[in-house]
């Protein structure tokens, strides 16, 4: 008989133990769903970043998605995939002339002109089904007959992700992020983008992270890219 109580206490006290840990792992798990809100309201993003450099360019190669019709109006609306290469040249002979490229993956060849920007001495160019040429291998730069070829490197290899530094906004900035949210329900929009410090050798990166209401309440954050830190926040 005592055996039979003593095995019964046992066993409740082995359920009870379940149940306490069923409890606990499920508040580890938790999904905070005002983050998630955030995270998935995101217009524009950049994903990845390939740059290289010498004497004569300076060049990015930024991937990522956007809205298709990009409005500041607190809503994500249909998003779509996009590449845009930056070329800015170094050697100020380089400045002023009709550049061509050629971006070379793994599965595929994609060429075009550069595009003079109307304001500074850089050029851009968007890159077309970018997913068709697998891993990017190299990029050309034409100018006449002179050719300058480029191996490009990541410069977020060992970084935080995009939505990792919107996280890091939302730990941290939960009082100027307060009228966004309805509830768990974020009724506002980010924009984030890499930003470079190009005055400093190493060159520094960072998440440029821009919440969206509407116009007239707009939310800026700077998060180093390798840190976690906040390096400068706004209203504008």
């Amino acid at each position: 008989m005592k055996k039979s109580i003593h095995k019964g206490i046992i066993f409740s006290l082995i359920i009870l133990v379940v149940l306490v840990m069923s409890v606990m792992l499920v508040g580890c798990n938790k999904v905070d769903k005002k983050l998630q809100s955030m995270q998935s309201n995101i217009s524009y993003y950049n994903n990845e970043m390939l740059v290289a450099e010498d004497a004569n360019f300076y060049i990015e190669l930024v991937s990522g998605s956007r809205e298709k019709a990009l409005i500041a109006d607190g809503e994500v609306g249909e998003m779509a995939e996009y590449c845009t290469m930056n070329v800015t040249p170094v050697n100020l002979d380089m400045t002023n002339r009709s550049l061509t490229f050629k971006v070379t993956g793994e599965a595929g060849v994609y060429e075009g002109s550069l595009e003079k920007s109307i304001i500074g001495i850089n050029y851009t160019a968007n890159i077309e089904e970018l997913q068709k040429l697998g891993a990017i291998k190299n990029v050309t730069i034409t100018l006449g007959e002179q050719n300058f070829e480029y191996t490009l490197s990541n410069i977020n290899t060992n970084g935080i992700d995009y939505k990792k530094a919107v996280e890091i906004v939302y730990n941290n900035c939960a009082e100027d992020l307060e009228s966004m949210f309805d509830g768990n329900s974020f009724k506002s929009e980010i924009y984030i983008k890499i930003s470079c410090d190009r005055s400093k050798n190493p060159k520094e990166y960072f998440w440029f992270v821009n919440v969206v209401e509407n116009s007239d309440n707009m939310f800026c954050v700077l998060v180093d890219m390798q840190t976690g830190e906040i390096i400068a926040k706004k209203h504008r």
